[in-house]
């Protein structure tokens, strides 16, 4: 779901294909482990796991077409950030294959395994630039007793403000989103924005969290299978650019009117309708001068290329980068060009 992410490739000698690569190797439930192979989708692993109770709780959007191990290469977020953080943290051993052929094991099979480096932590996020991920040992987590979700339809100040405070009440919250502009009509709300809350735990704590957001919220019940949606937004456009900026500072986009998804807990937002070049620049200036970043995950070559390429100024310094690239890739085999370095 994410092939188009980052710079258009230096050289295509060969499609590594991993789509075959499918199915769970290994499952402990009483571990809360499984092992799977890396094209299995996150739809085929749900249906592995539901029938003890049991979930690996990454929501990266498309699940019937997302892949284990291609969640974890692009590091895909998404509602569940807000409880359960990175789809790293719930990964906990991996096997790969570098640039030359040669297979690779890291981490392992139990929860405490803390011998050597944690090498699966660095495959995240390099978007198989270093190697090739085959098989994923995930952390797992019970179903929760009870799910509910709630929304608000709001203007956008009113919607990001509620959503900051919630957040800073120290709610249990496990999952909080705004949709802007015309993207609400995937909640099937109306107005200028909509305000997604999810609640999950035993069936009476969630009865009394929600009687007190409905004090805090004028909102009403809407359908879980809603966040599939909104997990799916970035997906579902030709022009995407995820932006964040540190949680101290305040991003100066104004998103009335504008198509957008916006995680506010995790100070991440999703950008879903093209805007000029020069608009662009400022914002990505703009964030970066904070210490934010503007990534283009879904734009044309050509667009990616006159703003300056689809990542903006590295976050890893360059020296690191190259480093790391010529150990486990030297030859330049693995997405050469799709990531700085």
């Amino acid at each position: 779901t994410r092939l188009g992410v980052g710079d258009a490739p230096a050289r295509y000698d060969a499609a590594l294909d991993l789509s075959a690569l499918r199915g769970v190797v290994e499952y402990e439930p009483g571990d809360l482990v499984a092992t799977v192979r890396a094209g299995t989708t996150l739809a085929e692993l749900a249906e592995a796991l539901a029938p003890r109770g049991q979930s690996w709780p990454v929501e990266p959007g498309l699940p019937e077409r997302a892949t284990v191990g291609g969640t974890l290469a692009s590091a895909a977020g998404g509602p569940s950030r807000l409880r359960y953080f990175h789809p790293r943290d719930w990964v906990i051993g991996a096997r790969v294959v570098l640039g030359d052929g040669t297979p690779v094991r890291s981490g392992g099979r139990v929860v405490k395994n803390v011998t050597g480096y944690d090498l699966t932590r660095l495959w995240s996020g390099t978007f198989g630039t270093l190697v090739a991920i085959v098989e994923l040992t995930l952390k797992l987590t019970a179903i929760p007793e009870r799910t509910v979700s709630l929304v608000a339809e709001v203007d956008v100040p009113a919607a990001l403000q509620i959503a900051n405070d919630l957040h800073a009440s120290g709610l249990p919250l496990d999952a909080l989103a705004v949709v802007t502009g015309e993207a609400v009509g995937a909640l099937d709300a109306r107005g200028e924005a909509a305000l997604l809350v999810r609640l999950t735990g035993p069936a009476a704590a969630v009865r009394r969290l929600g009687r007190e957001i409905r004090e805090r919220v004028r909102c009403h019940d809407v359908a879980n299978e809603a966040w599939d949606r909104v997990a799916a937004l970035p997906l579902g456009t030709k022009w995407t650019a995820r932006v964040a900026w540190p949680a101290a500072t305040r991003p100066a986009i104004q998103f009335a009117g504008y198509p957008a998804l916006i995680y506010p807990a995790n100070s991440t937002a999703y950008l879903l309708r093209s805007i000029d070049r020069a608009t662009f620049g400022k914002v990505r200036t703009s964030l970066e001068a904070v210490g934010g970043i503007a990534v283009l995950e879904r734009a044309s070559a050509e667009y990616k290329r006159e703003a300056g390429g689809a990542w903006g100024a590295p976050r890893v310094p360059l020296g690191i980068a190259r480093a790391l690239k010529e150990r486990f890739d030297p030859r330049g085999v693995l997405a050469p060009g799709r990531m700085p370095a």
